[in-house]
């Protein structure tokens, strides 16, 4: 053995022998990324959701427009925001493309607040059947609505 490879005994890596290898530390850091992102989604699954927040603006109203605000905010206003607006953790804005006239009818909106309404486009759960108003009175909210709806836009 000659006096080089005792004095310098490094492989071609430049390192002893001996010296201890460490790999690459990227398979750890997805798998604790991984981790991580599991956990929060875990743990957030279950938690209320938090509604977006239209921009509402109130016209005119009739009479009976008049009597649906003062229903909506005594038996929807507290799922479904101030004027319907949204903003609540337990219900969807009602002043939303998605409720528009063409896309969800008149009698499909007074059904919902009748029976109730299964989820389906949102996550706030199912809406309780509102059974304490009168045909007249659901008939006035849904008035109330398709006039804000018109005023903020939402055909």
């Amino acid at each position: 053995m000659s006096t080089d490879q005792i004095e310098n005994p490094m492989d071609s890596q430049g390192l002893h022998p001996d010296a201890p290898r460490h790999k690459s530390p990227i398979k750890w850091m997805a798998l604790v990324a991984l981790s991580l992102v599991s956990l929060t989604t875990y743990a957030m699954w279950d938690q209320e959701k938090i509604s977006i927040k239209a921009s509402v603006t109130i016209p005119p109203l009739s009479a009976s427009a008049q009597r649906g605000r003062a229903i909506f905010a005594t038996a929807c206003q507290e799922c479904h925001g101030v004027d319907g607006a949204g903003g609540s953790r337990k219900g969807q804005p009602l002043i939303h493309p998605m409720y528009r006239d063409n896309q969800f009818p008149d009698f499909v909106f007074k059904k919902s607040i009748r029976d109730g309404k299964r989820e389906k486009n949102w996550r706030f759960g199912p809406m309780p059947a509102i059974d304490t108003l009168t045909e007249q009175q659901i008939d006035e909210v849904t008035e109330f609505v398709r006039a804000v709806q018109n005023a903020s836009g939402i055909d």
